[in-house]
């Protein structure tokens, strides 16, 4: 009997043969579908990570325009840094990175924001940077504001504008009666506007809460009824060292005078003369629940004029039978800012402002004889009692030079 053992050999060999390439295929398959695997997962990974760090730097952007609208005309505040026309940087850790953030006012107003995510493992950084261009909103955008009541007692114009940076609209700088524009708007947010027999030139800017009484063609631009700007209160400024001076003295009781010779953040707690020389630019604390100013002299005329920038803490501000600024200024050297305390504005008999007022929790009332030349720049506040012959006369310049009231985003980038 014979057996075919070569037979048997041969085939188990084809078995094992086809088995090992079955394998073979099987873990170069399996191994390609686990590297695609892996590359698409650390795909995902990274993405993630990229859109993380957006994420993170538009946190960045967040905090800027926050610090900006805290304290749109004192960007240093709560602790971030000046060098130069920048503020910052700002460093925060977050919970899935961080980021670093910068405030540049040169030449355009810009947050710069960087977020920063670590890869696992590898240790690697994934960055972004995204640039927010802001523009921003006038704190003085009109002629006269309140949050209430316009009461406008008398006749004539009640409010008209000029502006003391366009020759065309002014002369030498100054206010001039043959040359007015109609921008001189009023606005009131809740309340009652009674126009009574003037006229307004420009346009009336109602909330919707607001009405108003007038005989036809007393306001010559349009009248809206959806007004809702924020008026925010003021706030005493830090100084720069964190120093308030005693103001200079000279001369007692009636014939005291403060003369200011040098620049600085000042305070004073009573009612003396004032004066500014030319150059001179000076932040006042008043601190007097009584402020009745004698006089207020800025020196220096329209080119080199002195600035004086008045905050009173409380109470109440009179100016009677006194010139506050001279008629040479323009409205941008003088501001009067009232702190919340402040309940009360007068000015009567021929007084006369040259400047801007800006009170919210304070009643406006223009008694007297001001009349044309009455208050030459403008005027918020909580409201306005308007009396006799007092005309308001808004500086647009004061849109463009004055302080800052908000900011809001105008571009995005990233870069």
């Amino acid at each position: 009997m014979k057996l075919n053992l070569q037979k048997q050999k041969r085939q188990k060999g084809s078995v094992l043969v086809v088995t090992l390439i079955v394998g073979v295929v099987l873990l170069i398959g399996m191994s390609s579908y686990l590297q695609l695997v892996s590359v698409q997962t650390v795909s995902v990974a990274r993405s993630q990570l990229w859109n993380d760090a957006l994420t993170v730097a538009e946190a960045g952007i967040e905090e800027g325009l926050a610090q900006m609208n805290n304290s749109p005309n004192q960007l240093s505040k709560n602790l971030w840094g000046k060098s130069g026309a920048n503020f910052g940087p700002v460093t925060r850790d977050l919970a899935i990175g961080s980021f670093g953030v910068m405030i540049v006012t040169n030449p355009a107003p810009t947050v710069y924001s960087t977020g920063y995510v670590t890869v696992p493992v590898s240790g690697a950084v994934v960055a972004r940077r995204v640039k927010v261009t802001v523009a921003p909103q006038p704190l003085i955008g009109l002629g006269l504001g309140t949050v209430f009541n316009i009461d406008f007692n008398g006749n004539g114009i009640a409010v008209n504008s000029w502006d003391s940076s366009n020759p065309s609209l002014s002369t030498n700088g100054r206010y001039d009666s043959s040359k007015t524009s109609t921008n001189g708007d009023v606005a009131s947010q809740q309340g009652l506007v009674n126009i009574g027999n003037h006229t307004i030139q420009g346009n009336l800017y109602l909330g919707p809460t607001a009405s108003y009484v007038s005989n036809t063609g007393q306001v010559s631009g349009k009248i809206y009824s959806d007004y809702n700007v924020q008026i925010p209160d003021v706030e005493l400024p830090v100084p720069d060292n964190g120093n308030w001076l005693v103001a200079p003295s000279s001369g007692s009781g009636g014939s005291q005078v403060h003369d200011f010779q040098s620049s600085g953040y000042y305070w004073v707690n009573d009612s003396a003369k004032i004066i500014v020389e030319a150059g001179v630019t000076v932040t006042l604390d008043v601190r007097t629940s009584s402020f009745n100013p004698a006089a207020v002299e800025i020196l220096g005329g329209v080119a080199n004029s002195g600035s004086l920038n008045v905050y009173q803490e409380s109470g109440s501000m009179t100016v009677a039978g006194n010139t506050a600024a001279t008629a040479s200024l323009k409205p941008q050297n003088l501001y009067y800012f009232g702190l919340p305390g402040v309940t009360s504005i007068t000015f009567s008999g021929n007084s006369t402002f040259t400047g801007v007022i800006y009170a919210p929790e304070a009643a406006l009332t223009l008694n007297g004889g001001g009349g044309n030349n009455g208050l030459v720049g403008a005027a918020i506040t909580k409201s306005v009692q308007m009396n006799a012959n007092y005309d308001i006369h808004y500086d647009e310049s004061l849109a463009r030079t004055g302080p800052i009231r908000t900011y809001v985003a105008s571009s995005w980038q990233e870069f």
